[in-house]
This record gives C-alpha cells, structure tokens and sequence, in this order.
C-alpha cells in the first residue's frame, strides 16, 4: 500500500469523499483512482472509522480485481476479518460484508478454484433466500452470477450443469421482472439467454441475445463500456465457434477500439488478445497466433488467471508451434495446458460443488416438507374437533329419542357426504398415480435423453473431430471412403441429438406448447412423405409446464400414429383456445382407424392417451370422416392453476 499523506480532522465525509471520487476516476485515470482508495484506507484506520475500514478494503479488493487477483483476495478477507472483530461497532451496514462475498466468489473463479468459489456464491444466495436482503437489483445481480458461474463450470467438466444453471436462470427471470426499465440489471436475462444457448451450441441465438442485450441497455441509457466490451467479446466467441473468422475479428477489433476506455479494466484487452490468437489459429496463421497470445502472458501470470480461454490460449500455442516445427516449444505449451486443465478437474472441487448444490436442494424440499406438516396438522386438528361433536351427539341421542332420530338421519347424510369424499379421494389418488407413472417416464425420457446427447453424443463429436484432425494431418480430402466414412458419423451426430432433442426438446421448456408443436409439426414432416399443417385460433395462452408437456406427448403420439398407421397425405392439426376450453384437433386424409380401436381405445398408443387425459381432465372423440381419414378431437378444461401469466 502507498505511504500518504494523513489529515488530523477525522470526518467520514472526508473518507466518503475519497471513495467517491476514485470512482470516478476509475476509466480516466487508473492511477488516481488507486491513490485515492488508499487515502480513503489509510485514512480510516488513523480515525479507528469502524464501517469505513471495512467499506474501502472492501472497494480496494474490487480495485485489485481487474489488476492482480491475489492482491483482490487479500484485501477481500481483510474486510472480511475487519469485520469480524469489529462487527458490534458496524450497525446497520450488512450489505458491506456481501460485496466482499461477491468479490471473493469471482476472484476465485477467475484463479480456477471453483469450489471456494461456489462456496461465496452461495453465501450470497442464502442472503436472498433468508430475507436479509431483498433489493432486486441485488437478487438479479446474485442470480444472474450463479448461473454464469455454472455455466462456466459446464465447460469441459460436466454436462449435468446445465440443470442448476437453468434455474437460476429461472429465479433471476422472476427477480428482474420486478424492476423497473432504468434499473441497472434490467435486461439481464438476455445476456444469460444469450450465455445459456452459446452452451447448448445454438449459436444464431447465443448472438441475438448478446446483442439485444446491448440494445435495450443503450435504449434506456444503462450501458456502460465493461458490458458493451463483454458483448463483442461474446459475440466473437459464437463466431469463432462456427470458424466464423472474419466476422470474429470485427467484432474483437470493436473492443480494441474501446482501449481507452477501458484502462481500468485490463481484462477485456487480454480476452480480446486470446480471442484474436484463437482467429488467427483458425486461419492457420500461427506466427500472428503467438504473438497474440504472448503479448499478455505476462500479464495472465501475475494475475494468475485461469479461466477457460486462458487454458485453451496455451493448448491453440503449443499446436501453432507444432504446426511450424518447433516441438520443445509444443511440447512446453502443451504440457502448461494439460496441467491448467487438471487442476481444473480434481475430484476434491467437483465434490464441493456437487455437494453445496445438494445441499440448497435439500433446503428448498425442508421448507416446502415444513409446509405441507402445517396443512396436515391444521387438518388433523379440524378432524378432532369435528370427531368430538360427533361423539357428544352421540351420546345425547343415547338419551333422547327424537334427537337419535334426528342425529341418525344427520349420520346417514354426513356417511353419503363422506362416501363421495372417498370416491373422490380414491379417483384422485388414481390420478395421482397415473401422474406419478408418467413423471416417472418423462425423467427416465430426459435421462436417456442427456445420456445420448452428452455422453454418446459427446464421444461421436469427439470422434469426429478426431477424424477432422486426422484428414488434415494426412490430406485425405480426396479419399472417397475416408470421406463417405466422416460423412456418415456426421449424419450419426445429428441423428443423435434430433432423437434427444425429440425426447425432451428445449424448446418446449423455453418457448412454449404452441413453438414446440409447430416445430415437431415442421420437422416431423420434412423428413416424411406426409405434410403436416399447424394452425391456431384465438388468443395463445401460456400453461403450466405438467400441462403443456402432457399435451405435447399426446400430440406426439398421434402425429406418430399418423405417420406410421394411415397412409396419409396430409394432416392438420389444429388448438383452439378460449377462457374456458383448450380444444386440440388432429385429423387425417389417410385410410382410417380400425373399430375395434375406436371402441377399445387400445393399440397405437391410444391407451397411453387416454392415461394422460385424464391427469388434466381432458375428454378424446374419434370419428371417422366422412370422405376418408380419421379426425381426433381432445377437450380439456382450463383451470386457473392451468394457466401462467
């Protein structure tokens, strides 16, 4: 820390002037923003200012951030240990502490130690879910970083993050719903859509996201040259995906072109250096690629990055000096990477981290358990009470003939009340099976759905480009068969993903019913001899997430029905919506469906619609057309806990 010069008058304005004014000296001037944040240190240790020390440890740590992460950890546990001896002097002032928390939960990302790492994160969390802080901005901002982080953790380590990522997703969709459009973390949501897709590799989308984002952010006057400078960046990224070079350079030139602007935030220039290696190295430049990635080695040393750009920056360097010739060179930047990307890979973090997931699912299931015991007991104790009249009526009647028969005449109507209750409870209990059945199969459907996806699919991507490498190595672009043969595992891939996509598409989880069935519509039928037309009429409603998949299923079955059972040419199929009434009709000019079918509602699937029907009261007519075909038409009532808004 720099000696400065101290003032005997010990007035917080003088300290909270410090702090002010580093930042706004934070672009312009670096230096000076540094210089005043020590003051403003230094300051309030010589005035023994409780609150104060804390707080600009605490805006030191952030300085530190962009420049050198250990000295950004330092500081960040500094404040937190300040805190702690001084916390029965500091009332009033929690929301110091947690943003040393956020500090140290993406200081820790940024080195790679991702269990510590989560561990901040979800301090933050409990800090929302606990009431303590209930700033929306805030509970944005927590959310939004939470699914970046598990996003980012998805990277080469393991697919099955992409559940958590999803909701937190969710929660920070709710949260940011409530702000208003000049709030600071209005918006968020299309920047974690835009992340959300660039990991799921639709990369058309990752982009449109990123750069509406920025639109809405510049329309309401929110943006800022750290956001603006992380979009190109992003953007350029889907770019380089898709070996989209040039159009991957221009958005990277686009942050370069944001130099001066972003002296007090280093790291953009050294992705935006990464980036440009990783462009060049696609373009089989590889002199150019060295010399982007070593013009900011130095500075991922001292700062001790490791993220995944800097590890694949080091596995793109030893490849170029492969490709040149120099193998102590390949051999030196390969080995850097292999050892970054196991210290990344230990069980030790993937434990933590799996386990502090658990835990704030156990959490969530506690209370929603502690919730359901309050109705059980408030029931239980109506049921004592009533019991009680029961048995004093009971007694009475003993005594009295004309109340035993009035009693009586009451017992027998409260027993055909009761057998109602039971025949309700025993259908509904029926349902709850059927739901039960069915949710059992839908999990075992996304099961197989992510195991085809990320593990067999994962191996053929793998093997393919595998085989990519090896075609250039060994220039077998004119090898008939080798190319036929590259070509099928290709086909295979794509195959793969359609059947898990249609096990449980995303698309039905982020858009919606009316989406998800269009598309099945428009796929199903590019690949069959049978055109498949989708229309709506009314206002499009949004239902709950049970209701639209067991719609989508049954849509599903008939389609598939269709196809593979009548001969048909074309097919409609048809949702109507209304206040009251959701009607789906599906009709077919092909050679009609068997009576018997009809009249057993058996074989081709008709039974397991029929099942489904019934967990949201829906009623299923078949008739045969009058011309030819087969028309089926499904009637299901809407119900408020149906519908979301």
């Amino acid at each position: 820390m720099l000696p400065v010069i101290l003032s005997e008058n010990c007035d917080t304005a003088e300290v909270d002037l410090f702090i002010k004014r580093s930042k706004q000296l934070l672009e312009p001037q670096n230096d000076s923003a540094f210089y005043y944040l020590n003051r403003a240190v230094q300051q309030s240790y010589h005035c023994n200012f409780n609150d104060r020390i804390v707080r600009s440890l605490t805006e030191l740590a952030a300085w530190h951030y962009s420049h050198d992460i250990d000295q950004s950890i330092q500081y960040a546990h500094q404040a937190l240990r300040e805190y702690a001896n001084r916390n029965k002097a500091i009332p009033q002032q929690l929301n110091i502490i947690y943003k040393a928390y956020n500090i140290l939960a993406k200081a820790f990302e940024s080195k790679g130690v991702i269990d510590s790492s989560a561990y901040y994160y979800y301090l933050l969390n409990d800090v929302i879910e606990r009431g303590i802080i209930t700033d929306g901005e805030y509970a944005v901002a927590v959310y939004s970083q939470l699914a970046l982080f598990w996003l980012n953790c998805n990277w080469d380590i393991n697919n099955g993050y992409i559940e958590p990522t999803r909701f937190f997703i969710e929660k920070s969709k709710k949260a940011e719903a409530q702000l208003k459009d000049s709030s600071v973390q209005k918006y968020t949501s299309y920047m974690l859509q835009g992340a959300y897709y660039f990991c799921t590799k639709q990369y058309d989308s990752a982009r449109y996201y990123y750069l509406e984002f920025l639109k809405q952010r510049n329309r309401v006057g929110t943006s800022n040259v750290t956001w603006e400078s992380a979009m190109y960046l992003n953007v350029s990224e889907t770019y380089l995906a898709e070996n989209r070079t040039e159009e991957a350079i221009e958005y990277i030139n686009k942050t370069f072109a944001l130099k001066e602007k972003l002296t007090g935030f280093p790291r953009y220039r050294l992705l935006a250096q990464l980036y440009l290696s990783k462009a060049y190295f696609l373009q089989k430049n590889y002199v150019n690629s060295i010399q982007a990635f070593l013009t900011v080695t130095n500075d991922v040393n001292s700062n001790n990055f490791l993220t995944k750009e800097v590890i694949e920056a080091y596995k793109i360097a030893g490849a170029s000096y492969e490709a040149l010739g120099n193998m102590n060179k390949a051999v030196q930047y390969k080995n850097i990477y292999i050892r970054l990307h196991d210290s990344l890979m230990k069980k030790d973090k993937l434990d933590m981290m799996n386990w502090l997931q658990i835990k704030y699912r156990m959490a969530e299931k506690d209370k929603e358990l502690t919730e359901q015991k309050l109705i059980i007991t408030e029931t239980e104790s109506r049921v004592r009470k009533k019991n009680f009249w029961i048995a004093g009526i009971s007694t009475i009647a003993v005594f009295l003939v004309i109340v035993f028969a009035l009693w009586r005449r009451n017992i027998q109507h409260k027993q055909h009340l009761q057998q109602k209750e039971i025949n309700s409870f025993q259908q509904k209990m029926e349902i709850a099976n059927l739901n039960a059945t069915i949710e059992g199969a839908e999990k075992e459907r996304i099961r197989i759905a992510r195991e085809l996806h990320d593990g067999i699919g994962g191996l053929l991507a793998a093997a393919k480009r595998d085989f990519e490498t090896v075609k250039i190595t060994y220039h077998l672009h004119n090898k008939p068969d080798y190319m036929h043969g590259l070509l099928l595992l290709g086909e295979a891939s794509a195959e793969l993903r359609k059947t898990a996509h249609n096990m449980m598409p995303e698309i039905l989880l982020q858009e919606g019913l009316v989406e998800a069935v269009a598309y099945f519509c428009h796929t199903v039928a590019s690949n069959k001899s049978t055109r498949i037309y989708f229309q709506t009429v009314g206002t499009i409603q949004k239902f709950s997430p049970a209701f639209e998949l067991t719609t989508y299923r049954i849509v599903q079955e008939l389609i598939h029905n269709i196809l593979k059972h009548a001969q048909a040419t074309e097919a409609l199929v048809q949702m109507s919506f209304n206040e009251v009434l959701f009607d789906l009709t599906i009709e077919d000019n092909g050679i009609g469906i068997p009576e018997d079918a009809i009249t057993r509602t058996r074989g081709m699937g008709l039974k397991s619609i029929e099942d489904r029907l019934r967990t949201i009261n829906g009623k299923m007519t078949i008739q045969k057309l009058q011309q030819h075909g087969t028309g089926i038409y499904l009637e299901i009532p809407i119900q408020k806990e149906t519908v979301t808004t």
